[in-house]
């Protein structure tokens, strides 16, 4: 299936939430740990916006970028009525939003990777977008890992076309397609019983 139309679909269907989540929360403390107020971000696959917006508070700037105009627009709402000045959300991939001159000190993916065709490619670019010892932060359902009811049905609504393409992860795979592509791994973080996994990488060049 198309994923930006499931992306599309399921942005219609969001709803403002009072609080974050326990998990995301715990993305959003994680990725401050890491981040300061001078830091010049980039999110890749920013949803709805509700992580993009918590972690603009402690950042210089955040430019957002998702493929489903529908979430940039939910995204574009919430932004404005939190009064995140400091971050703009545009529709887009990471191959437009990329500049080789390296302007971002930290690009952050957070539950996208495992729907990402090409994640090889993809952490590619992101390393040409970042500055010298510019931070990847990432957040990922490592699947793979082990046998769960939340696997196997997300394996089953693939093959259904019901969603998109999902990558089943093991964490020492990420890790390496990581290494890979001029990353160094200093930190790693399991927050979920999926098992989900946040991995601070450093740009090594």
């Amino acid at each position: 299936m198309k994923a930006q139309s499931f992306w599309d679909r399921v942005s219609r269907m969001s709803r403002a939430p009072e609080e974050l989540g326990s998990t995301a929360r715990k993305i959003v403390d994680t990725a401050q740990e890491h981040l300061s107020s001078e830091s010049i971000l980039l999110d890749v696959g920013c949803g709805t916006g509700d992580l993009t917006i918590a972690i603009a508070e402690s950042v210089a700037s955040v430019h957002a970028i998702d493929s489903s105009p529908g979430m940039i627009e939910v995204a574009k709402v919430r932004a404005n009525q939190q009064g995140a000045i400091n971050a703009d959300f545009a529709q887009g991939d990471l191959a437009a939003a990329a500049n080789p001159g390296g302007v971002f000190t930290a690009v952050t993916v957070f539950n996208v990777l495992h729907y990402i065709e090409d994640v090889p490619e993809t952490v590619r670019q992101i390393e040409k977008t970042l500055a010298p010892g510019g931070l990847f932060l990432s957040s990922t359902a490592c699947l793979g890992e082990r046998r769960s009811f939340l696997g196997a049905l997300t394996w089953i609504l693939t093959r259904l076309r019901i969603m998109p393409e999902t990558h089943f992860f093991k964490q020492a795979d990420l890790v390496d397609m990581i290494t890979r592509e001029g990353f160094e791994i200093f930190a790693k973080k399991k927050l979920s019983p999926l098992p989900e996994y946040f991995i601070v990488a450093r740009k090594t060049a």
